[in-house]
């Protein structure tokens, strides 16, 4: 049901949380990767949507804040379709949903060079990318903590029609992924 777009895709984001996944490249570099509340709402494009006061960033309304008040119900799809903005964020929310398939990537850029693509994306160090259902590329890209820097976080998420984001970068096969879990008592390899 097209109304419960937008809670779906933040129920299958919160299933990500929590963990981490590391990816061994075939080059021997891992990399680390774990997702957090707070980015759901530049992911999702939410910051686009300039004309509902639900989902602006400001002192009283965070990005978890935003996030939870989705799963909760009290930010709809319905919410967000009613601003003129909603065309910019409607491809990512349509694919979102694969997000949790998305951890299953087996190409990477590593390296990524934004001045191939003349982007503002200068942030990012890598794209885990694959093939949609429909053909799609699903780029999800990754840049290093802040706070952590050996540890990666997403950036963005541009579903597109070509290989735009990905022609003439460097792409480096992934061998392996392992989801690790915290738990109260520290981390757990669970797959």
């Amino acid at each position: 049901m097209q109304s419960d777009m937008l809670k779906n895709a933040a129920s299958a984001y919160a299933k990500l949380l929590g963990k981490i996944y590391r990816y061994t490249l075939e080059n021997g570099l891992v990399i680390q990767v774990q997702f957090a509340p707070g980015y759901f709402h530049h992911l999702l494009g939410l910051q686009k949507i300039k004309d509902v006061d639900l989902v602006i960033k400001g002192p009283q309304n965070s990005p978890n804040y935003i996030f939870r008040n989705i799963l909760d119900g009290l930010i709809t799809m319905d919410d967000i379709k009613k601003s003129r903005f909603f065309d910019e964020i409607d491809a990512r929310l349509r694919h979102f949903n694969q997000i949790n398939r998305l951890i299953e990537f087996n190409k990477i850029i590593v390296d990524f060079d934004p001045s191939l693509i003349n982007s503002k994306l200068n942030k990012a160090d890598y794209i885990l990318f694959k093939r949609s259902n429909d053909n799609l590329f699903l780029n999800l890209f990754l840049m290093a903590d802040e706070k952590a820097p050996a540890m990666h976080v997403p950036l963005t998420f541009l579903p597109d029609k070509t290989d735009y984001y990905t022609y003439g970068q460097t792409v480096i096969n992934i061998i392996s992924m392992i989801e690790i879990e915290r738990t109260s008592k520290g981390f757990v390899k669970i797959s």
